[in-house]
């Protein structure tokens, strides 16, 4: 096999493992999907794939699913000197 072959060799491959990277993370992705709009938690599918709760938690928000809760801490602005507003 000459040099040149085997560029082209390398090249086919890394574009072939990029392709099927790609068709794994929309597999993934669809089937976290289908386990939330399922009524699964996030928690529980974060434990169940060994992904972590923000990663499945961002496959949620890109796919349109609703918090399960609303949430628990709300952020007030803290009050600047010379502010004699209420909080």
């Amino acid at each position: 096999m000459t040099e040149e072959e085997t560029v082209t060799r390398l090249q086919e491959a890394a574009e072939a493992k990029r392709a099927a990277e790609e068709a794994a993370a929309k597999h993934f992705e669809a089937a976290v999907v289908d386990a939330l709009r399922s009524g699964l938690k996030p928690a529980k599918v974060a434990a169940a794939t060994g992904y972590s709760y923000e990663t499945i938690r961002r496959i949620a928000r890109a796919n349109d699913i609703d918090r399960l809760r609303e949430p628990t801490v709300t952020s007030r602005t803290k009050p600047q000197p010379g502010d004699d507003s209420p909080a």
